[in-house]
């Protein structure tokens, strides 16, 4: 487990759709603005671990609640992008409080959807996991840690001040990245037969 545990840090520290909103909102609204994505990267992760090692040990049993749990993502994932491109640089905002449900929840689809995750995880239970019965279980809590470790790792680093003067500076062309970023993923998962 601890080479599938190196190889998925590789995948975490990877410039992709994780990275990008953890580090948006770091950057916007430091270390404790960005709690509620990086609980649910951790999470979304895990829980795609958690589905892909199922969905490959055993045979699926209906496509009607995968059509419905991508429904359910892309729209939640749209319905962050907008919220994403419709906020206003965070001194104009102090008084309204972000909404930290709606980011837990952009921070779990986007981990649950990210393609490049779940192909590794999909090669990784199809190849040198599909060995490991006896500790397969443990994978996805593995998974959900270090997602988790590395997210606010990464949510610390750019919360600095540095960055966070950066981030307001450009404010506009990230949050509209953001959003551009997230409407793409939801056409991803709408795409997916």
């Amino acid at each position: 487990m601890r080479d599938f545990l190196l190889a998925y840090l590789a995948i975490l520290v990877t410039p992709g759709p994780n990275l990008l909103v953890i580090a948006g909102v770091a950057a916007l609204r430091g270390l404790r603005g960005a709690l509620p994505i990086c609980l649910g990267i951790a999470l979304g992760a895990g829980t795609l671990n958690a589905a892909l090692a199922a969905t490959l040990h055993t045979a699926p049993t209906t496509a009607g609640w995968a059509v419905a749990g991508r429904l359910l993502a892309a729209a939640m994932l749209l319905w962050v992008a907008v919220s994403i491109a419709r906020s206003r640089p965070p001194e104009t905002i102090r008084a309204v409080r972000s909404a930290q449900g709606a980011e837990f929840g952009a921070g779990f689809c986007t981990a649950a959807t990210n393609p490049m995750t779940a192909a590794f995880f999909a090669a990784q239970f199809l190849g040198p996991l599909a060995l490991m019965d006896g500790t397969r279980p443990l994978v996805p809590l593995a998974v959900t840690a270090t997602a988790l470790a590395v997210s606010l790792g990464l949510a610390t680093l750019l919360a600095r001040p540095a960055c966070r003067r950066l981030a307001i500076a450009w404010h506009r062309p990230i949050r509209l990245t953001a959003a551009a970023t997230l409407v793409a993923m939801a056409a991803s998962v709408l795409a997916r037969p």
